[in-house]
């Protein structure tokens, strides 16, 4: 369970010249809440199977600043496209699998994680319906004021472009400052990305995670009433125990 760590903070490292820029640790384990903590550092794992599990917190950051991109206010979802979250989180996690075959991060050990995380009130799906079929879905990690948009699929034209839309207004109405998309591509560049340097996404996490955690099933919007206006300290599940050998970066 050794942890080799390059913190994007300190910078230390004993085996340095063998990282690149955006990777910053080797090692650890897949417990689903060092993998939370990992998020709370601004860390994601990138996993292999057979292979050393990874831990990545690129130099340069893809973010959505929600309240700032004026293309998705203008963008008009037809007649007959819905959006549910949290409704289908399993075959939402099953399908974005499915792309990535020829190299697929999103196997059966890491989808173990996320549906974990998913059962703890932190992974959350949106669901994208046309005439009440799932066409296309979304899911993510959140935690503070920040949503860790991980993996997306669609089987119908504008799917994700419609889902994206959606989150990003969501995001918007609920005051939420950040999506994290971790690295640019022309898709999300049109929706809004852009890219910021390691620490100004680092410190901008480190204060939005000041903000309590709307954790739970979304779809009932009970779990909207726990949000807090101010910022309150960051809470962690009752069961966590600090002596535990899970946390990351501690």
């Amino acid at each position: 369970m050794s942890l080799w760590v390059l913190d994007p903070k300190e910078l230390w490292f004993p085996y340095k010249n063998e990282m690149d820029g955006d990777r910053v640790a080797i090692g650890g384990d897949l417990h689903w809440v060092r993998v939370l903590k990992g998020f709370e550092k601004g860390c994601y794992l990138s996993y292999t199977e057979g292979e050393d599990i990874q831990w990545y917190s690129p130099e340069k950051r893809a973010v959505i600043i929600p309240h700032l991109v004026l293309l998705t206010k203008n963008v008009s979802i037809p007649d007959g496209w819905s959006f549910e979250w949290d409704k289908d989180f399993e075959t939402v996690l099953e399908q974005c699998s499915r792309p990535h075959l020829e190299n697929q991060w999103l196997h059966e050990e890491v989808k173990q994680v996320y549906l974990k995380l998913y059962q703890t009130g932190y992974a959350h799906s949106l669901s994208i319906r046309k005439d009440g079929r799932l066409v296309g879905g979304l899911f993510g990690v959140a935690l503070g004021r920040v949503f860790f948009g991980m993996s997306m699929y669609h089987t119908e034209s504008n799917a994700s472009k419609f889902g994206l839309a959606y989150l990003i207004q969501f995001l918007t109405v609920k005051r939420w400052k950040m999506l994290d998309v971790q690295k640019l591509t022309p898709f999300l560049a049109k929706m809004g990305a852009v890219e910021i340097p390691r620490d100004k996404f680092l410190d901008q996490l480190n204060h939005q995670l000041k903000f309590r955690t709307v954790s739970g099933d979304w779809s009932l919007e009970k779990s909207w009433i726990q949000k807090d206006s101010f910022p309150v300290s960051q809470q962690w599940p009752k069961s966590f125990n600090p002596q535990d050998p899970c946390p990351f970066l501690v």
